[in-house]
């Protein structure tokens, strides 16, 4: 079974957006959760600044007892863009969070070593 659901909605008096997309999944294996946001806001900027790179935070965790999987991965910066003749700075954060409940124990596939 797979649930999907998009929101948008407006922040800050117009100035800025929220758009979020849910996914839900239930196999025989798993479950799976996977959220997506995305942020943007604009502020008038009266001189464009250096734009410095993006900072990017990734996560990971497996909780083998519980059988939970987790993944975080954040993106945050800003750019920007020309609007009606004025300059506008536009922060963003993108945010991706990936859950996994394995239903059934698995466990890891033996390694095997070949010599040469």
């Amino acid at each position: 079974m797979r649930d999907i659901l998009h929101k948008t909605q407006e922040i800050l008096k117009g100035r800025g957006k929220v758009i979020t997309l849910r996914e839900h999944t239930e196999e025989e294996e798993c479950i799976t959760d996977v959220r997506k946001n995305f942020i943007y806001v604009a502020t008038e900027a009266q001189i464009e600044e250096k734009q410095s790179i993006p900072q990017v935070r990734i996560a990971k965790s497996f909780d083998s007892v519980r059988r939970d999987e987790k993944f975080s991965f954040r993106v945050k910066g800003f750019f920007y863009v020309n609007h009606s003749r004025r300059l506008m700075k536009v922060n963003y954060c993108h945010t991706l969070r990936i859950n996994l409940h394995w239903k059934i124990k698995t466990s890891t596939p033996k390694k095997t070593v070949t010599m040469a």
